[in-house]
């Protein structure tokens, strides 16, 4: 398509224009504590650190009075804009049900397990519309939703915020809802990557493990993806951190290059965005800190590193990535890759404006 070459056109051009600090804050999308934009560091990591984007999380403050109102959200988007030298991604994860961080302004919103229940899914497309018109006039541009997980035990960390137990139910209403959230400018994100359907823990509080044989996760945790990825053709998609011995025993998938060169981009041909989940979560911090499990998820095929909430990690973070370049464990044109990407997307949504 001549307007896509037009924006990888553009995206390459930027990209020439871009130090080596302002490029590896591009990978990184980070979160803050509190709701004050100075004293969280957030302007810091913004304005200094070029990070790619941030985070809203009401478990993090971050809507707490007196930025309780869509006006006060608002205007603290466009501050972090206006502070950034390349458009931000501004995130959250709205999902509906239990993971609704729209509640503040809009109150109680259906669940995936809600909206599938209907038989209609264009009752799903309507609410990720919904949602995109009322997170756009927060000023975010980026949902890390929906869940793509296939229900097949109850994992108590999901609960409601799965779409169904069979594959093609997942992909018919999860892709209704990403095509509400992206057609109305908001960049979706498939999760949680190779799938965490099967899981017996909470990997907030340990690593889970999937022991399924290959034949079954292509079967049933894959799938969705592979119905989707050519479909619906979703901005990004979030790995997770659970070991599936059957791809790779040793790591967690969002730090394996099996899982993630190896599967989703090589086996499902996905080139959009990866991002990690929450580098923070237990699953991962047991084994490597944040900036040694940054550098592995990028040598992995991950894109942007979800994470970091202090100047002082995205300082960490950068340090490591700029070590592992000068050891020859990454190279430049692996970050420019990834770089690429995320310039890539923002260009699509509208986040950068195209030329």
């Amino acid at each position: 398509m001549e307007s896509d070459r037009r924006l990888v056109a553009q995206a390459q051009r930027i990209l020439a224009s871009m130090t080596l600090d302002q490029k590896l804050g591009q990978l990184i999308i980070v979160e803050y504590l509190g709701h004050d934009y100075q004293e969280s560091g957030l302007q810091e990591m913004i304005r200094d650190q070029y990070v790619g984007g941030f985070m809203y999380q009401e478990s993090n403050h971050n809507f707490d009075a007196p930025d309780d109102s869509i006006a006060a959200v608002a205007a603290f988007s466009q501050q972090a804009m206006q502070d950034a030298r390349i458009p931000l991604l501004i995130a959250t994860d709205q999902e509906g049900g239990l993971v609704n961080r729209l509640y503040k302004f809009h109150g109680p919103l259906p669940s995936a397990e809600e909206m599938a229940a209907t038989g209609q899914p264009s009752y799903a497309y309507q609410q990720g519309s919904q949602a995109a018109e009322w997170m756009k006039q927060l000023g975010i541009n980026s949902d890390l939703a929906p869940v793509v997980d296939v229900h097949t035990v109850d994992p108590p960390v999901l609960e409601t915020r799965m779409f169904g137990s069979d594959p093609q139910t997942v992909a018919t209403y999860a892709g209704a809802y990403l095509q509400g959230l992206q057609q109305h400018q908001v960049a979706g994100c498939l999760k949680h990557f190779p799938g965490l359907g099967a899981i017996t823990s909470d990997p907030h509080s340990s690593l889970p493990v999937v022991n399924r044989d290959m034949a079954t996760l292509n079967r049933i945790d894959l799938a969705p993806y592979r119905l989707m990825i050519p479909k619906d053709q979703p901005a990004m998609i979030m790995a997770t951190d659970v070991l599936m011995p059957a791809i790779d025993p040793q790591l967690p998938a969002e730090l394996s290059p099996k899982a993630i060169d190896g599967v989703l981009r090589q086996q499902l041909g996905y080139d959009g965005v990866v991002i990690t989940d929450g580098l923070y979560m237990r699953g991962i911090s047991e084994h490597w800190s944040l900036s040694e499990a940054a550098v592995m998820a990028i040598e992995a095929g991950d894109d942007l590193i979800e994470g970091p909430y202090t100047p002082s990690q995205v300082t960490d973070v950068v340090n490591a990535l700029k070590a592992a370049i000068q050891q020859g464990q990454l190279t430049e044109a692996r970050i420019d890759q990834s770089v690429e990407r995320i310039l890539l997307l923002k260009l699509r949504y509208g986040i950068i404006h195209e030329e």
